[in-house]
């Protein structure tokens, strides 16, 4: 079982994390937040590229590119 569905949300199948709490780390698959197991490694939580940051609130991708995905908030991309 995952920390996450205690909470009432199913455990992630990938490490790709979007969001951060007190509970731990979130992501979204198939459009549904769920929690990203603890046996995933660090290096899979974004670590934002060509000097942008990591998106912090939005998870819906305007852009690809061999970078990742790409987000907007506040105006800029993410």
């Amino acid at each position: 079982s995952c920390w996450s569905t205690a909470l009432g949300y199913p455990c992630c199948n990938s490490c790709d994390a979007y969001y951060q709490d007190n509970d731990g780390k979130w992501g979204v698959e198939n459009n549904n937040w769920c929690g990203i197991p603890s046996n995933c490694s660090s290096s899979a939580t974004c670590v934002g590229a060509q000097g942008y940051p990591c998106c912090q609130s939005t998870c819906e991708v305007y852009a690809t590119d061999n970078d990742g995905r790409w987000g907007i908030e506040n105006n800029n991309w993410c």
